[in-house]
């Protein structure tokens, strides 16, 4: 008999437990829809100008835009190994990619940018023929300084 008492009361604990969480999370909900300030979802309507006796925070500024990592070429050595070679940061990394891990293999600073480049469109006299020799001959360069 006392341990169905026992079962009872933690289950009637849980149960108001698990109520006030939602309540709360209702709130909060309520309020950041409508732009306000989390707490004053949850003080009573009464209680709502204590809210507004405390100083705003500030926002943060902006973050600067994370660099993208790209990547320059793809080269298969093997069944399940591969040799890439990705940029970021103005720097090439020559990577070894296995079903085990990543390992660098080697460095290099990445050529500068001509201005169409930079811009994002390809210049009217390279073809797709020069922009495949140009990747073949970054994985040729990675493959010698392996070696």
């Amino acid at each position: 008999m006392d341990d169905i008492l026992i079962a009872l009361r933690a289950i009637v604990a849980l149960g108001a437990v698990l109520g006030l969480l939602l309540f709360l999370s209702r709130r909060l909900q309520k309020s950041q829809a409508k732009g306000v300030s989390p707490l004053s979802g949850l003080l009573p309507k009464r209680l709502s100008r204590l809210a507004e006796l405390r100083p705003t925070r500030t926002t943060a500024p902006p973050r600067a835009r994370q660099e993208k990592i790209t990547v320059v070429a793809r080269s298969g050595i093997g069944a399940r190994a591969q040799l890439v070679v990705a940029e970021f940061g103005g720097i090439r990394y020559v990577l070894g990619v296995t079903e085990h891990g990543i390992n660098v293999v080697d460095t290099q600073e990445a050529p500068l940018l001509d201005d169409d480049e930079a811009s994002g469109r390809e210049p009217a006299e390279r073809d797709t023929a020069e922009t495949d020799e140009l990747q073949n001959d970054i994985v040729d360069r990675a493959l010698k300084s392996v070696a």
